[in-house]
């Protein structure tokens, strides 16, 4: 379960900060349309909101996530909508808001939305006609007329969760993704439960998510979902990805702002604007002396693992924490996600090796060396002359250089007194190549590569070259132990180099 009024204060704050501050939103201004719908004999109103992406790249293709309740809550999706797309954690989609329509029985919503006739609402019991309106109707116009891939997804709330888990039931390919916010189950005396305990377990599950957010205490008794939950917990297919979650201290209005962030995290798990990396990076393993692979993504990835060359499935052992890698040929990961459209393969960059020798010259010493290059002798240091040598401890000034370009040699030895696995890390924005003992571990365009090696006992001659391009970012290189039974490596930093603020 979510902690409750911390979680909510938080997101309330990055909502209002996105939407506030003038960043830039993600989605472009709504584009009012309509579709005549014949089920319906109504004109029915549509907003469509196209990604900014729409503007760069005409022929992209879109999800589309539809909003009922339109209305009302059309604008605090697209807000959510933007918050996220502007921290990386869902891809370029398409909001379509559905509102409703006031018409000589009032308020639509309690005719489309509501599965059965009761006796109070005598206009009520038309969900099959708006069921058959979307799917007949409104769904194919949107994919005719706006740059959609097909894939659809649906917000509901209150009366429209009580639509949507009915649509689950009726029409299960028309959603992918369904967003289900304190649905009101309690309806005719909870009708639908007996349809979702015949249903549930015949449902298709490739590429579906069902998200169901609930009040705890008397609300998730009062709503109706208590009674769900137990038969999607002994009927829902094995492999069907589906959450119901208690959210604390929230009213049935405020429910909407925390639960759909959360059900856009769900539908959307596995989702990553940046590439995943593991750390190390690459390097050398000796086989039956496992390393120890960590993730940087700060985030509860669903990756998986195999150790006998097969592709992991959601069967296959989780990676918790740190993967121990023994045999890197014979080890695959892979992340998975809730609907399988970001499902992928993660390489490791580990490789079989052997222990490697140290320098047969090196001096042990604890400073490092520093020589500045014209930038032309990037790749050919050795037929150039340095125009500055000095020798530093911690901190290299390129300021010293008197000049915005040039290449540049950092080099020291390194004593190594206890045999076992050592890591080499570089964080640079510019052009990097570090060896050990003569020998080439990292050759990288930027970014933060680590490299991980077994040393013996020894002193090891160590060579970072740096390209330094103008008005460029700093540059760090760490050396690490890994210690014997000690997953988390990165605390045990033996020195480190980089260049001065």
């Amino acid at each position: 379960m979510h902690s409750g009024s911390l979680h909510f204060r938080i997101l309330v704050c990055c909502v209002c900060l996105f939407t506030g501050t003038g960043a830039q939103a993600q989605l472009l201004t709504a584009k009012p349309d309509a579709v005549h719908s014949n089920v319906l004999k109504q004109n029915r109103p549509v907003e469509v909101y196209l990604p900014k992406e729409f503007e760069k790249d005409a022929a992209q293709r879109y999800e589309t996530l539809y909003v009922l309740d339109g209305d009302w809550n059309t604008k605090i999706v697209v807000d959510i909508v933007n918050f996220m797309r502007q921290v990386g954690f869902i891809p370029p989609v398409i909001v379509v808001g559905v509102p409703n329509v006031i018409d000589e029985h009032g308020n639509t919503r309690d005719h489309d939305f509501t599965p059965t006739v009761v006796a109070d609402r005598q206009h009520s019991g038309g969900a099959a006609d708006f069921l058959r309106f979307l799917k007949t109707e409104l769904v194919p116009y949107i994919d005719q007329h706006y740059p959609t891939n097909q894939v659809h997804l649906v917000h509901g709330h209150s009366l429209g969760g009580l639509f949507l888990m009915y649509a689950l039931l009726h029409e299960p390919a028309l959603f992918d993704g369904y967003m289900i916010l304190d649905p009101a189950m309690w309806w005719d005396k909870h009708a639908l439960d007996a349809a979702i305990d015949q249903k549930l377990a015949d449902l298709p599950t490739k590429g579906k998510a069902i998200y169901i957010a609930a009040r705890s205490g008397q609300p998730y008794e009062g709503m109706g979902v208590s009674t769900v939950e137990p038969i999607f917990q002994h009927k829902a297919p094995p492999d069907l990805h589906w959450q119901i979650m208690q959210h604390h201290d929230e009213s049935h209005d405020s429910l909407k702002l925390k639960g759909t962030y959360d059900a856009l995290r769900f539908s959307y798990q596995g989702y990553m604007k940046e590439p995943i990396e593991l750390f190390p990076t690459g390097g050398i393993v000796i086989k039956g002396k496992p390393v120890f692979l960590v993730s940087d993504a700060g985030r509860n990835l669903d990756l998986h693992y195999s150790t006998d060359g097969s592709e992991p499935s959601a069967a296959s052992p989780k990676v918790d924490g740190a993967l121990a890698v023994s045999d890197p040929e014979k080890t695959q990961i892979k992340l998975l996600s809730n609907r399988g459209v970001f499902d992928r393969a993660i390489a490791h960059g580990l490789k079989s090796g052997t222990v490697l020798p140290p320098s047969y010259r090196a001096k042990d010493t604890d400073t490092w060396h520093v020589s500045f290059y014209p930038a032309e002798a990037w790749t050919n240091f050795k037929h150039r002359k340095a125009f500055k040598t000095f020798d530093a401890d911690k901190e290299i000034d390129f300021s010293a250089a008197g000049r915005d370009a040039l290449a540049v040699t950092v080099e020291r030895s390194l004593d190594i007194a206890v045999e076992g696995y050592y890591v080499f890390a570089v964080a640079s924005s510019n052009k990097a190549r570090l060896s050990v003992a003569g020998r080439p571990l990292l050759d990288n365009d930027g970014g933060r590569p680590a490299y991980i090696v077994p040393l013996q006992r020894g002193v090891y001659t160590v060579r970072l070259e740096l390209q330094r391009a103008p008005n460029t970012g700093d540059v760090s290189m760490s050396v690490f132990q890994c210690k014997d039974g000690e997953l988390e490596w990165w605390k045990n930093e033996l020195f480190k180099v980089s260049s001065r603020k």
